[in-house]
């Protein structure tokens, strides 16, 4: 199933900078980002020009997963219906979160088009690393807005921020052309791209398709390529849905928070497709809105069930999940090269959403099952090592693995799987889950064993806990 990480961003870092302008200087540049206040930037010079911009950015004990960005803002009328590119060579101190540059464009509709250099961070203090990425102007495009990136502490400065544009209009896509640049990304990201024989296989699927004609005619064979991988969650979304699912969100079935016999909560959190901001926070914040209702009637714990949970944008879900996750990193995603990149509850995307109640010590049940799958293994993973945190029921699907999304020319986009999950304690995953306790499937229509299990054994702890209090009163 399709995973959160969208060519929009990477894990926790992922990054769409509000717009919101703060602190703007006579130069034109600002901070933005989630956590304003510990980050500043000096700007010079404009990315129009030939010699480009120096910005720097610097965070200053910036608060847990917070990040900030440098930002300025130019008229987009000139490049409308054309390809920019945006260059910097990064120079970076002490960026140990990483640091990257970015590129949006907005309509109509805000972030019509986007990209950012953050699945090639910048990490540690490094001298002139070259990034570079490009966007496809629409018709209607209205604005242009740029800068650079950091996550958590350090210091970011560019030289040579330059915006190019292609002046002439996107020569159209071959199916060819849609293949080539596909194996290019494959090969180029690919958790298990070094695992391909390369030699082999390109020439056999370059045959498969015509030098002209509809770049959809490649589509097939890009499934090949992917399948080639061996991942099982590796995919492409066709140019028609990857636009419907990037101005939609919706849940596979919905969400239930409720209170249960014994002083116990019930969260039934279901998969989340779409990146539409407008519905992504109107998930999250009735989730948490049901989660304070319910909790003084759940002194006894909480089971957060996700059997159902087939996956799609795990932000939306674990930021509904705040209350029982904390504000601390959660575990992570380890890429080819071994990097690690850090997961929080708190969404960069959203990060003005409510946290709810601070039930981050209260004891949960997590109930999974083969159907819980892709994000909802993330979010099976984030309650791994937690305190007081117990999982009940059968192995999950198997795809505990990190897809990042990939836009191809045509509009159609790649997800791709570049990572393996890590829960907080460092463990990697990439297979099935298996759960703490295991629980049979049930043979009985009419009774629940697994969710039996887990709520005996949260009303068995209470009970435990209230007897120690009785008999030492000082406690």
């Amino acid at each position: 199933m399709r995973r959160w990480m969208r060519r929009a961003g990477l894990l926790a870092m992922l990054w769409v900078v509000p717009v919101a302008v703060m602190a703007q200087s006579a130069s034109g540049w600002f901070v933005t980002g989630s956590d304003r206040e510990h980050y500043t930037v000096q700007g010079l010079g404009d990315p129009r020009s030939t010699q480009g911009a120096r910005v720097t950015l610097r965070g200053v004990n910036p608060l847990p997963g917070k990040f900030g960005a440098s930002g300025i803002v130019l008229d987009a009328a000139l490049y409308r219906g054309h390809r920019l590119t945006l260059t910097a060579d990064l120079s970076t101190h002490d960026a140990t979160q990483g640091a990257l540059i970015w590129l949006r464009v907005d309509g109509v509709r805000p972030s019509e088009a986007f990209a950012n250099s953050q699945l090639q961070p910048v990490l540690g203090t490094t001298a002139a690393a070259h990034r570079e990425v490009r966007v496809d102007v629409p018709d209607d495009a209205e604005k242009i807005f740029l800068g650079t990136g950091l996550t958590g502490a350090g210091e970011v400065s560019t030289t040579n921020l330059r915006l190019t544009g292609q002046m002439s209009p996107v020569a159209p896509v071959t199916p060819l052309g849609l293949l080539n640049a596909a194996i290019a990304i494959v090969r180029a990201h690919a958790l298990h791209a070094a695992q391909v024989d390369w030699p082999t296989l390109e020439p056999k699927l370059r045959a498969m398709v015509r030098p002209t004609g509809a770049a959809a005619d490649a589509y097939p064979v890009i499934g090949q390529l992917l399948a080639a991988l061996g991942d099982h969650h590796s995919h492409l979304q066709p140019a028609a849905t990857a636009q419907k699912s990037e101005h939609g969100g919706f849940a596979s079935s919905p969400p239930k928070v409720q209170a249960l016999p014994g002083q116990l909560g019930y969260i039934d959190m279901p998969g989340y497709s779409g990146m539409q901001a407008a519905a992504r926070r109107a998930f999250v914040t009735g989730v948490i809105g049901d989660i304070t209702r319910v909790q003084p009637q759940a002194r006894c714990g909480w089971v957060v069930d996700l059997r159902h949970n087939p996956g799609g944008s795990m932000l939306p879900m674990l930021a509904s999940l705040r209350p029982l996750l904390g504000e601390g990193v959660l575990g992570g995603f380890r890429n080819a090269q071994g990097q690690v990149h850090p997961l929080h509850a708190a969404s960069p995307l959203d990060p003005d959403l409510p946290k709810g109640p601070a039930l981050e010590h209260a004891r949960v049940a997590v109930l999974q099952g083969p159907r819980t799958a892709s994000s909802g293994e993330v979010v099976a993973i984030a309650f791994r090592g937690r305190p007081g945190t117990r999982s009940f029921g059968q192995p999950t699907a198997g795809l505990s693995t990190g897809n990042a999304g990939f836009r191809l020319p045509d509009g159609s986009e790649i997800f791709l799987t570049t990572a393996v999950d890590m829960d907080r304690t460092g463990r990697a995953y990439g297979e099935r889950i298996a759960p703490d306790q295991a629980v049979a499937a049930e043979a009985n229509a009419n009774g629940d064993a697994t969710l039996d299990a887990a709520r005996h054994w949260l009303t068995g702890a209470c009970g435990a806990t209230a007897q120690r209090v009785a008999a030492s009163p000082n406690l």
